[in-house]
């Protein structure tokens, strides 16, 4: 899963009303965004960071795409996230100091092995030292032996509680050398398979625990054929009686009843023509027409319908008298199970007997209206009756498991026990591997002391013999942060609860910013290997890991960056410094020309971060594609020509106030990159300065210009309003200032820009 886009940001921060627009390419396999101080990064990577700790943004209307479908911020706690590892200052400011100047520890790298020179004058001085070692490293041993020992017998002690018990008095005995042995016999492929869930241990521990209880029947599977039943029906529905039909009979139901009864009495062995109900006369015609209305076919037709009615209510008493087990007759651990299957069952029987009641109705309706046919009408369909029989199966599965424990409960009381010392056992397999490792390196400490020692006296009279020990490879993190950083004075050392930092040997507690940024990124690209990260399914964001790092540094930053991300599913870099920028973006074309099937959907996309006024004095931010000026060239000098030449043919009064607070800053890398070029010679605080008196220019224009960009400008970021926004009025007549400065100085160059960024005349 990958972040698609940031669907809108409606009063976040910088972001006071920005929806992703509809032409921009959302968010590929590997993203860079720049952009210049104050335009959203630091507000972009804290949102993302609420997808990594999974917690709600408070404030704002924030709203995500997770591949391609919206997760609004106050869901993200609930929501199906991807996984998600964020670098930026947050970061760093909870990675690398702690009040006492050490950082939290990464991995656990060995003791520090150092290389000693000693002259011969000195060797009995450090045979006394080797021999100082020796002792400390049999003290070393024989500690991390009795730890080794008291932590077999503590865990002995907590297992031998756990399953004591009157059924297991083989666990009476139980002591360190069982669970050493049993702990042995583990490795890193059997331990895995011996853990057990919580659940699962409360089952077994209830199991070891349970009375012996008497065996449960299994349920008689009875099941009515549904679809027999629903075909008779439909069968019957649609007959209808042949016979001389007397409108009056067929027509009211009752009445027809009523006269059906009264003929029997007036017939067969109760033969008479004199009505029993008023005494009068009943004319034979009449008593005809009656028999010619109830004939043989429709009596027939009754004995049907009676059968079919009696049928489906036999068939519905069988289901609803199903005698279903009391879960209190099983064991403990079945309770849950048998609970859950009877409940399944109940549920269908139930369904079915309100089935079979909606056929018996429409049954008695039909003996009711036998002169006409009529169908279920679309009624309800048939139960599953598979699904009836599957449910009983799944009671008498749990039913033929109690039999099967009772049959054989001692065993099952055996076999739970081992389950559960396996378990035990196997839970403290990491941390007994711990103390064996302890100890296996003691004993390494030791042989390296003792042959110290041993050779010390071997080269005693050997006046001018220097003693070398072999250094045992340096920590991992040392090579990367003497890598990383192009020296060897910041290391880290081993303590007891971490990672200390030196400097030259001392104590460090006054690092830059530039080597807290740099450890912290270490750090930051190993928690991407471990196991609670799945780097190749993961999200990678990474938010200016070069900041106040000297230029040396940057190329290590990128290269240590690209080695540890190239295999993360997804990667957004955001940087506002443009080397960096130059290096990501390099990297990410070469993915483009070499991996991209689809030159239109490309692997790698490039962003642009801008903030302008939004007519209320206020700044806001946006994010749209990138400047073809900054993707095409390896310098940002093309962008910033551009972006002046744009600001200086707009008019000054169709130009917002607040679209002008970033504009001094354009101005001024502008001037600074110009000169750097022109006069390279210059350097430190006032070069601008001593640039500028070199130009010939106009001197009042090179006076205004400088105070233009010292004034409303701060190298590197774009500044907040000032004290005079007045003087922001003057933007555009200033920035033409500085355009027929430059083709003044260089029309050569002047007439080539404009050509490359397609201005065919710029303003002066």
């Amino acid at each position: 899963m990958r972040v698609t886009r940031f669907s809108r940001i409606k009063g976040y921060r910088v972001f006071r009303d920005f929806i992703w627009p509809a032409e921009l390419l959302p968010f590929g396999q590997f993203n860079l965004i720049y952009g210049w101080n104050g335009t959203g990064k630091t507000t972009l990577a804290a949102l993302l960071r609420h997808l990594q700790d999974r917690t709600a943004v408070r404030g704002g209307d924030v709203v995500f795409e997770l591949d391609g479908k919206e997760v609004a911020a106050s869901d993200v706690p609930s929501a199906l996230l991807p996984a998600v590892r964020v670098f930026n200052r947050e970061f760093v400011a909870a990675t690398v100091l702690s009040s006492a100047g050490e950082i939290a520890p990464i991995y656990y790298l060995g003791q520090d092995s150092v290389e000693k020179q000693q002259q011969v004058e000195k060797l009995k001085k450090d045979l006394t030292s080797a021999d100082t070692k020796v002792a400390t490293a049999k003290s070393e041993k024989t500690s991390a032996e009795k730890a080794l020992d008291d932590y077999c017998i503590a865990k002995a002690k907590v297992i031998k509680e756990l399953l004591i018990s009157s059924r297991t008095p083989e666990y009476n005995n139980y002591d360190k050398r069982r669970f050493r042995q049993a702990v042995e016999q583990l490795n890193a492929i059997s331990q895995p398979a011996a853990l057990l869930c919580e659940a699962d241990k409360a089952k077994l521990r209830s199991q070891k625990d349970a009375q012996t209880k008497n065996s449960v029947s299994t349920v008689i599977r009875d099941v009515p054929d549904f679809v027999a039943l629903t075909a008779s029906t439909e069968a019957l529905l649609k007959r209808s009686v042949a016979s001389k039909v007397i409108e009056e009979l067929a027509s009211n139901r009752e009445v027809s009843s009523w006269v059906q009864r009264g003929l029997e009495l007036h017939t067969g062995d109760r033969d008479t023509v004199q009505c029993r109900f008023c005494g009068q006369q009943i004319a034979r015609a009449r008593l005809v027409a009656l028999e010619a209305h109830f004939n043989d076919e429709f009596s027939h037709f009754q004995s049907d319908v009676n059968a079919l009615a009696s049928r489906i209510e036999q068939n519905k008493k069988v289901l609803v008298e199903l005698q279903m087990p009391e879960s209190s007759r099983f064991y403990d651990h079945l309770a849950t199970e048998i609970d859950a299957a009877m409940a399944t069952a109940r549920g269908l029987i139930e369904q079915s007997a309100g089935f079979l009641e909606s056929l018996h109705s429409y049954v008695i309706r039909k003996r009711e209206s036998p002169f006409q046919p009529s169908s279920l009408n679309g009624g309800p369909p048939a139960p599953d009756r598979e699904a009836i029989i599957g449910a009983i199966a799944a009671i008498n599965a749990v039913v033929d498991q109690h039999n099967a424990i009772t049959t054989r409960f001692q065993k099952e009381v055996d076999r739970a026990c081992q389950q559960l010392e396996q378990c035990y056992v196997a839970e403290g397999f990491e941390e007994f591997c711990r103390f064996r490792q302890a100890i296996e390196t003691a004993e390494a400490s030791l042989v390296t002391a003792s042959s110290e020692a041993q050779g010390l006296r071997d080269r005693i009279g050997a006046i001018e013999r220097e003693i070398v020990e072999h250094r045992r490879p340096a920590e991992e993190l040392n090579a990367e942060l003497r890598a990383y950083l192009g020296r060897d004075d910041l290391r880290f050392e081993v303590r007891e609860t971490g990672y200390g930092m030196t400097r030259n040997g001392q104590p460090a507690s006054d690092l830059s910013e530039g080597e807290k940024t740099a450890i912290a990124f270490l750090y930051f690209l190993k928690s991407l290997q471990d196991k609670s990260f799945d780097l190749p399914n993961g999200v990678v964001v990474i938010d200016d890991p070069v900041s106040s790092l000297d230029s040396n540094s940057l190329f290590s930053a990128f290269s240590y960056m690209k080695e540890r991300t190239k295999n993360c599913d997804q990667l957004i870099v955001m940087t506002h410094n443009f080397g960096f920028f130059r290096q990501v973006k390099n990297w990410f074309h070469h993915v483009n020309r070499t991996k991209c099937p689809a030159p239109e959907r490309p692997r790698a996309r490039f962003f642009l971060l801008r903030a302008v006024g939004n007519g209320k004095n206020q700044r806001t931010a946006s994010i749209g594609a990138i400047d073809p000026m900054l993707e095409e060239f390896d310098s940002e000098y093309h962008y910033l020509f551009k972006r002046v030449v744009e600001e200086a043919e707009r008019k000054c009064e169709s130009v917002p106030l607040g679209d002008q607070y970033s504009i001094p800053n354009l101005a001024r890398r502008l001037v600074e990159a110009f000169l750097s070029f022109r006069y390279p010679d210059y350097s430190g605080n006032n070069a601008l300065y001593h640039a500028l008196e070199r130009v010939n220019f106009d001197e009042s224009k090179k006076t205004r210009i400088l105070r233009f960009v010292h004034t409303y400008s701060h190298s590197g970021q774009i500044s907040p309003v000032e004290e005079d926004p007045w003087g922001l009025s003057e933007t555009t007549s200033v920035l033409c200032d500085i355009l027929e400065m430059i083709r003044t100085e260089d029309p050569a160059h002047f007439d080539g820009m404009t050509k490359r960024i397609g201005i065919a005349k710029a303003t002066t």
